[in-house]
């Protein structure tokens, strides 16, 4: 009944992911590297270490990366009209094709869904109540229903501007020392696993995984970035949909 009445009320220009009509599919796990997120071709990712060529010089704040697709097209649509439309049933079926996902991958490593736990990236109070909606906590939601994992939000964020609107070469600098650890009880989780909507420089991610690495401390528990999408690199995106066309 609640979904009647978003339909009727904001019509159906972002019911990608629940409407009958729908054509939209995740792409496959392997089309992005598990380890940064990038969109990669057929034999990118090393078997050796899960990396890509473009990640692999790099130190990465996360032991795995979920997502969903590129930040393009319908998805991006459907992530909008979440965050900037308090779309709550197109966030929460988001989430929980996501969740789908992380199910998939505690399984192929070995880690029930109780011995992991879900934390959303945090949005600044005022921010939330301006907008009108939390739509990591939504998202997260929507991964929980599916995947059985525990939401735990363990992260909140004071102040700064929104990513978006900052340069990227100062998004790390714009959330340095806002992202803080909230009084909670975690347990002994083997997989922590973020959860947001678009990973486009990876600051945000790498400031809330600093902030959960520094109390896991010598714990083995790997921390997991999980987003619907990742704004694509206009050369990888080329390259793939040569191959695909091919």
């Amino acid at each position: 009944m609640l979904a009647q009445i978003e339909s009727a009320l904001l019509g159906t220009r972002a019911r990608l992911l629940t409407g009958r009509d729908s054509r939209w599919v995740p792409e496959p796990a392997d089309f992005s590297c598990p380890s940064c997120g990038r969109g990669v071709g057929e034999g990118e990712v090393s078997p050796e270490d899960g990396r890509c060529s473009s990640c692999r010089p790099e130190k990465l704040a996360w032991d795995r990366f979920i997502r969903l697709g590129d930040f393009a097209g319908q998805l991006r649509e459907a992530v909008h009209a979440t965050k900037y439309e308090s779309w709550r049933a197109q966030g929460m079926q988001l989430g929980r094709v996501l969740g789908y996902r992380v199910l998939d991958e505690l399984r192929a490593r070995g880690i029930p869904p109780e011995a992991a736990i879900l934390v959303p990236v945090p949005m600044p109070t005022l921010r939330r109540l301006g907008r009108g909606i939390d739509h990591s906590m939504v998202l997260a939601r929507g991964v929980r229903a599916t995947s059985g994992v525990r939401l735990v939000p363990m992260l909140r964020r004071s102040g700064g501007k929104p990513q978006v609107e900052v340069v990227p070469s100062l998004r790390a600098a714009n959330l340095r020392n806002k992202v803080r650890l909230r009084q909670v009880s975690i347990g002994s989780p083997q997989a922590v696993v973020l959860v947001d909507d678009v990973k486009t420089t990876g600051a945000t991610l790498r400031a809330c995984s600093g902030a959960i690495r520094g109390v896991l401390g010598e714990s083995k528990a790997e921390i997991w970035a999980s987003v619907v999408a990742v704004t694509a690199e206009r050369n990888r995106r080329a390259r793939r949909e040569i191959s695909a066309e091919a």
